[in-house]
């Protein structure tokens, strides 16, 4: 039997380097830092916005007087092949009184679809309240952002992380 040169390429020998399994490795080790670049960002921007949101805001106790709903759509009954139903639901806007601003009526949007209304009219909610002027509330936490913020930061430098110890450390072949 002849020896050919050329049959450790055409997959005929016991071949160790694949040249197209090396250029896919890296191009799905590309994507993950660009995830993880992606991830950092977005943990940035949600520490800043959570930051902001604590220094301009102050928490005050909140009377929901009034609520204006719109029907939308959440994924719901979600199987084990990520097959979700979509349900009827309500994203709801809800006029609110604090004592910071005179009883001025405030409004806040509800920024996620839910099975039902959160608040109920006359219910006493912890909210932060920007200056008057602004005409706006929060009803969420800030320590929600910060939360999401770390999940994203922690995740990124996770995924840089393997990535790193994945290129430096990876089997050197030579050809």
């Amino acid at each position: 039997m002849a020896d050919d040169g050329d049959a450790f390429y055409r997959g005929k020998g016991p071949s160790v380097y694949d040249p197209d399994e090396s250029s896919r490795k890296e191009a799905a080790l590309n994507c993950c830092f660009v995830f993880a670049i992606f991830l950092v960002l977005i943990g940035t921007w949600q520490t800043v916005r959570a930051r902001n949101l604590q220094i301009s805001t102050t928490r005050e106790h909140c009377t929901i007087v009034g609520r204006d709903d719109t029907n939308c759509y959440y994924d719901c009954a979600c199987d084990t092949d990520n097959v979700c139903l979509q349900c009827p639901g309500v994203e709801s806007t809800y006029s609110i009184n604090t004592e910071k601003c005179d009883d001025a009526e405030l409004l806040s949007k509800a920024t996620q679809c839910l099975p039902r209304p959160q608040y109920r009219i006359g219910d006493v909610v912890q909210c932060f309240v920007p200056n008057c002027d602004e005409g706006t509330v929060y009803l969420g936490s800030p320590n929600q952002d910060y939360f999401a913020a770390m999940l994203c930061l922690a995740l990124g430098g996770l995924i840089t992380c393997f990535g790193l110890v994945y290129k430096c450390f990876q089997p050197v072949v030579s050809v």
